[in-house]
């Protein structure tokens, strides 16, 4: 959709910033859309030429004039005719025009940024429900695509990447202004700091939740990792809050920040399962939280539907009754609270409000009760050993675990999954994940490879799937790991349709006695 705006404003965000080099050619006065795909251009529009990791958006740019471009932003002033504004880096001066473009969405909006390797779309999910209000409506953006209020109402045309690139987020936020919204929690990944997709965005609070290994295909080390996490400091606020993890040791090099909110769990823990004989399973914390971990839960009590606690913030205290399962998920949550308290949200709303969230689409997912079929998104080591050891306590028989790794991504980690699948569950079948270009058979290998001991090995998803529901018995617990809330699986280029909760019911249903 067109959106007439004066250029003026993006030379100015430019010049600011110290991006801009120079301007060569007559400029328009306004421009009517900004983008960086040439394939959305329209006539006066601004068309961006960012060198990306696979494209160089210079290469678009006789298709960007030829669809009726008026004006683009380079880096190389000599691959266009076209009036032209030089810049240092497209991709830093792609956000700041979009920022300007779009009016500066951001200063409308309370920003929350989430980090992390794992379990950073359930606490945006857990902080829209609950910064959610009549006087401050919310929004989510992440995974799980671009979400409205408590409900989680999917806004028409929103994104779905981790986070989107950095003209199509100033759109979104455009776009969550227009429709009245006032806070968001949008998820941030490595890539999209390393990449400055969101150069132009400022955060009152921004969250850093855990760190394990993944995107080393990318990164190529831990260190690399750390720092492109470590950057989401520098875009807080002056004001802003980094809401920092305290059981993570290695949090404790990020830079600083203006302010920090520490979180964790403290000592005491313990669950109440269904274990063989009806006895308690359960473990007790070491007590390794000191006097300036300002968030805390206190006194947890683990059950099969979620857990008991005091959520402890600074001198308040309110009792939390968490209907997700998990320790990790207590972790979640204090970082939700954490954040939230941060931006004066009261405590007991947020105990209030956590209390009562919805359950997050595929994580750790009960999608079918007998046997209990559970859907998670983890596809990483560290994500499918928690999603394991959360369910273990309240598994009375066997733990049945279905996964794969995805194609073309970190092959490094594929016998670590196959090494911690056999240590945690009792029943393994390897399957397809997302192959994409990759063999499916070889990426089965590679799991094996950290494998001893005997499992059963079943390319095709779907039949792996019904096979764990064959081999299910009461008591027993079957986790779908991998795929969460996709409803799609790609093989090579083409994503077919893959949809695990609809299949569980197909399968239940067919595998049914009858009656």
């Amino acid at each position: 959709m067109s959106r007439t705006f004066v250029l003026r404003t993006v030379l100015d965000a430019l010049r600011e910033a110290g991006e801009l080099v120079g301007v060569e050619g007559v400029l328009p006065e306004v421009a009517t859309v900004v983008t960086d795909d040439s394939r959305a251009v329209v006539a006066g529009a601004l068309f961006l030429a960012v060198r990306g990791t696979a494209h160089d958006g210079h290469d678009y740019l006789p298709a960007a004039e030829s669809a009726g471009a008026a004006v683009a932003i380079v880096e190389d002033a000599t691959r266009t005719a076209l009036p032209r504004i030089v810049v240092r880096s497209g991709r830093r001066a792609a956000a700041l025009a979009a920022s300007a473009a779009y009016d500066w969405p951001v200063r409308r909006l309370a920003l929350v940024g989430v980090t992390g390797t794992s379990g950073k779309t359930t606490v945006v999910s857990m902080l829209r429900y609950v910064l959610d209000g009549p006087e401050t409506p919310a929004a989510s953006l992440g995974t799980l695509g671009v979400l409205l209020g408590s409900a989680g109402t999917p806004l028409p045309g929103g994104a779905g990447l981790t986070t989107p690139g950095p003209v199509e987020l100033q759109r979104v936020l455009r776009d969550l202004v227009d429709a009245g919204v006032r806070r968001v929690a949008m998820e941030v990944s490595s890539h999209a700091l390393d990449q400055h997709r969101i150069d132009g965005v400022n955060f009152q609070a921004a969250v850093f939740i855990n760190l394990s290994r993944d995107h080393l295909d990318y990164h190529q080390s831990m260190e690399a990792y750390f720092a492109a996490k470590a950057r989401l400091v520098e875009y807080l606020a002056p004001a802003g809050t980094a809401v920092v993890n305290a059981d993570v040791t290695t949090w404790r090099a990020l830079p600083d920040a203006p302010r920090t909110i520490r979180f964790g769990l403290t000592a005491g823990h313990h669950a109440i399962g269904q274990a063989e004989g009806g006895s308690r399973a359960g473990h007790d914390a070491d007590a390794h939280l000191d006097a300036t971990v300002e968030v805390r839960a206190e006194d947890v009590v683990y059950s099969p539907s979620g857990s008991a606690w005091t959520l402890v913030a600074g001198d308040e205290h309110a009792a939390v009754l968490l209907p997700l399962i998990g320790d990790f998920n207590v972790s979640n949550a204090l970082a939700a609270a954490a954040a939230a308290w941060s931006m004066s949200t009261p405590v007991s709303r947020i105990a209030e409000r956590l209390s009562s969230l919805p359950q997050v689409p595929g994580r750790l997912e009960r999608i079918l009760t007998s046997p209990t079929v559970l859907r998670d998104y983890a596809h990483k080591p560290d994500a499918l050993e928690r999603a394991l050891d959360a369910v273990r306590p309240f598994t009375s028989r066997r733990l049945i675990v279905v996964f794969g790794c995805g194609g073309d991504r970190d092959k490094g980690k594929r016998p670590i999954m196959g090494e911690i699948g056999e240590r945690k569950a009792d029943v393994v079948i390897l399957t397809s994940d997302n192959p994409r270009t990759e063999n499916a058979e070889r990426i089965l290998d590679d799991i094996e490879a950290g494998m001893s001991r005997p499992h059963e090995r079943i390319e095709d998803r779907r039949a792996a799937i019904q096979r764990a529901l064959e081999l299910a018995s009461p008591g027993d617990v079957v986790v779908l790991a991998g795929k969460g809330h996709e409803t799609y699986q790609i093989r090579g280029t083409t994503s077919y349709p893959f949809d695990e909760k609809m299949i569980v019911a197909e399968l239940a249903a067919s595998l049914a006695p009858p009656t």
